[in-house]
């Protein structure tokens, strides 16, 4: 890094990516500092340090590390956050107000220093400009992590930390995954515990997970993780889970399984009655309602498939959705039953993986092109794995001059013997839908082959995979 420069603070941003909170996702300087003063404790701690950068000035380890952001045009703090937020709130006091947990006395105490100050060059801080931040990573976690006398990180703030530096930990992972399990943590709360828990093998086998070479891989429904997540979470806040819980696999495998049924809260939400229904193989998956042949047009146009300017090509049978969910049924996909004894199956996996990632919290929306791929690729790679297990995929591939059948004649020849190969009716009601007319196909087709054409459209992607897409993969991954 240069030598130190100093720059206006209203040049520099505080970081929605500190690690001492989860990552803030809405671009709100305001919110982004209130994550740093949570309670009455942070609130006491921060007006302690507006009181110290008030009557002390900075010290020479006070200085703030940044990087140049070109596309917003100022400069982002990767360490100095807490430090930014007093100087911000000093120079405009009237932010206090927005914070909810100091006190009329703590208010009052930072108006008075706010008023004291003179001049704007109080207002220009001492900085280190480094050129990326991987350039200063190692630097800010050793002040952060040793006695430096920066304010030590806690061991979920280092996790979050070590997870931007691309050391891959489960605890960061699945806060990734499962965001509202652990909302409201403290400083304080046990990650080692969640860590030995839930990297334990009898722990990998009850939340249903993979953590093959540092990369989590839910085989479940996010929901049905989140059940398990916050159990665990609650648990450790509680104090239920103690030293010996962790002791050895078997304490853990004793509390985890034990009375499973009377520690897991049954819940009735809509997206988990389809999960239970997709371990279930029940046949409540797909819902559909007669609907009169002449509202196809407006159906389409309803959608976003078409437009009045083109024809209904792409159609959806005579089949209206009930929609029913707010999130995007592929949140669900199950991959409990996958076979890994065939090739394809850990491709599956991976692909499941990424898709689950795009649904959770409707990524998707922001993402329909590399969503549409993802599902089409998902569609061929689960249909050629289920030609497999039925022994049928090395037959069509030698007929094919032992070259791999494209997804179109896959799906031709399993419509074709869609009656052998399908024993459940509701599957091959959602077959026809999808495939019969071709409008589902092809409307992915277009997006990945043919994007000047059509827009990926996110209602269409969620009709297609209410109207039976979701249910035809899951079918194939299962059987």
């Amino acid at each position: 890094m240069r030598e130190h420069q100093l720059i206006d603070i209203e040049k520099i941003l505080v970081n929605p990516e500190n690690p001492r909170h989860t990552q803030i996702m809405i671009p709100d300087q305001l919110f982004i500092m209130q994550q740093l003063v949570r309670n009455t404790r942070e609130a006491k701690s921060m007006h302690k340090l507006i009181s110290d950068i008030y009557t002390n000035g900075w010290y020479p380890q006070s200085i703030v590390t940044v990087t140049y952001d070109k596309d917003k045009g100022k400069y982002i703090a990767w360490d100095g956050n807490r430090r930014l937020t007093a100087m911000k709130i000093l120079k405009n006091p009237q932010l206090v107000e927005s914070f909810k947990y100091f006190s009329y006395t703590q208010i009052r105490n930072i108006y008075a220093m706010s008023s004291g100050i003179q001049g704007e060059d109080y207002f220009q801080i001492p900085c280190y400009v480094a050129d990326s931040f991987e350039d200063c990573a190692g630097y800010i976690r050793n002040i952060h992590t040793t006695d430096t006398g920066a304010l030590k990180w806690d061991t979920a703030s280092i996790k979050r930390f070590e997870d931007k530096m691309g050391v891959k930990n489960v605890f960061s992972q699945m806060q990734g995954y499962c965001k509202t399990a652990f909302n409201g943590i403290g400083s304080d709360f046990s990650v080692n515990k969640f860590e030995k828990i839930v990297s334990s093998k009898i722990g990998k086998k009850y939340l249903n997970i993979t953590f093959d070479n540092n990369i989590l891989m839910p085989l479940s429904s996010i929901d049905e993780l989140e059940k398990k997540v916050s159990r665990i979470v609650q648990d450790i806040i509680s104090g239920k889970i103690t030293s010996n819980t962790i002791k050895n696999n078997a304490n853990i495998e004793k509390y985890l399984f034990e009375n499973i049924q009377d520690n897991i809260e049954k819940t009735t939400s809509s997206n988990e009655i389809i999960n239970n229904d997709v371990n279930n193989q029940n046949k409540q998956m797909i819902l559909f309602e007669n609907n009169k042949e002449n509202s196809e047009k407006n159906n389409l146009n309803e959608i976003g498939i078409v437009d009045n300017k083109q024809d209904a090509s792409i159609g959806l049978n005579k089949f209206k959705c009930i929609r029913k969910y707010n999130s995007i049924l592929f949140k669900n996909i199950d991959c409990s039953k996958l076979k890994y004894s065939n090739e394809r199956a850990i491709g599956i996996k991976n692909l499941c993986s990424e898709i689950q990632h795009l649904s959770f919290g409707n990524l998707y929306k922001s993402y329909p092109i590399s969503y549409c791929f993802l599902i089409r690729s998902l569609l061929e790679q689960s249909s050629i794995y289920f030609l497999i297990n039925k022994q049928k995929w090395q037959k069509w591939k030698k007929e094919n001059n032992n070259i791999d059948l494209r997804l179109e004649k896959i799906i031709n020849k399993i419509s074709i013997d869609k009656r052998n190969l399908i024993n459940d009716d509701t599957i091959l009601r959602a077959w026809d839908t999808c495939f019969k007319s071709e409008g589902m196909k092809n409307y992915l087709d277009l997006v990945i082959h043919h994007p000047y054409k059509i827009i990926a459209n996110v209602e269409a992607i969620k009709t297609i995979s209410e109207m039976g897409m979701f249910a035809i993969i899951q079918f194939f991954i299962n059987n």
